[in-house]
């Protein structure tokens, strides 16, 4: 049963995935098992630095890859998140979900209203989903932690304010440089 659009406030009982995917698109929803997770919009340091974050992975990455900004990502049944950016290796996908299997890193700016999520809950998820790199970025500093998916969990690879990751294609990131407000 498809949820409309005007009473997805109302709805009752757990939330399927074809219910979740008829709501509005434009909006900061997830799904988990059965759940909404909803946050607010992200503030404007932390779209800067999406922003140039996507920018930077996006020059440098080869044709067979691309990066896209909060895609609904399926990380299991019932499970869709929203990454702030994923990498895939399926470039020119069409639809509203891309599936795990088809993502090679996802990237997390973690702010003070995604601590949890972006801390334990999600890279708990991706791991499990076999999401083969995850970049979380601390939005205060800024620095970055890379981590490489081994034997079903996150080991980290790489730490600090400028990030030289091989994986997965070759990028240096400056957080700092990313994040200042002046910009040219």
């Amino acid at each position: 049963m498809s949820v409309p659009q005007q009473d997805w406030h109302m709805h009752d009982g757990p939330w399927t995935e074809d219910d979740f995917l008829a709501l509005p698109e434009d909006r900061g929803i997830e799904l988990l098992d059965g759940e909404l997770l909803m946050s607010p919009y992200a503030s404007i340091p932390h779209q800067r630095l999406a922003s140039r974050l996507w920018l930077t992975l996006d020059t440098a990455r080869p044709t067979n890859i691309e990066v896209l900004e909060s895609v609904n990502v399926r990380v299991g049944h019932g499970r869709i998140l929203i990454p702030d950016l994923a990498i895939t290796g399926y470039p020119g996908a069409d639809g509203v979900v891309i599936d795990a299997a088809d993502v090679l890193m996802v990237v997390e700016i973690v702010s003070p209203g995604s601590v949890a999520a972006d801390r334990a809950i999600k890279p708990r998820l991706y791991a499990e989903a076999g999401i083969p790199h995850y970049l979380r970025i601390e939005l205060n500093g800024p620095t970055g932690l890379s981590y490489s998916l081994r034997a079903g969990r996150y080991v980290a690879d790489e730490a600090g304010s400028v990030l030289r990751l091989s994986q997965p294609f070759p990028v240096e990131i400056d957080l700092p440089s990313l994040a200042c407000k002046s910009r040219r």
